[in-house]
């Protein structure tokens, strides 16, 4: 079952606990840790929460046919929202600049922001197939 209004409302669930961890990372967890270690406890919890709001959404689906459908539509909305959020919401309302956005992609570099995207697409999927493999 494909529920695109489901997805969305954990996305924008996922988007509140994102903005606090963001927040909490660089006012709590950085000063005391230092900036890489910081960014890598951000990317661990927010990867942390995106598989377990997979496994919500996974839960609320379970049993539809054919049962990866739903997960991943819901991943790929969950992708390209945080795409077009991080970009131009980033950009045009928190005033941050396109240098400092696209830098958070750059893995060769450390950065390992990319690795919440991969999980926003395969979260919804994995948990659906551990979900659906035991019914």
């Amino acid at each position: 079952m494909i529920d695109i209004k489901l997805a969305f409302f954990v996305w924008v669930a996922m988007v509140v606990i994102a903005i606090a961890n963001g927040i909490f990372g660089e006012k709590v967890v950085s000063p005391a840790i230092g900036t890489y270690p910081g960014h890598l406890y951000r990317v661990a919890v927010a990867c942390a929460v995106i598989f377990a709001f997979g496994h919500y959404y996974a839960m609320k689906t379970a049993g539809a046919d054919p049962w990866y459908l739903g997960p991943l539509a819901a991943g790929v909305q969950w992708f390209f929202s945080s795409l077009i959020f991080e970009f131009l919401f980033g950009h045009y309302v928190f005033g941050i600049s396109w240098q400092k956005i696209t830098a958070e992609y750059r893995i060769m570099e450390g950065k390992l922001w990319s690795l919440v995207l991969l999980s926003e697409l395969i979260a919804p999927v994995i948990n659906a197939w551990i979900i659906n493999r035991w019914r």
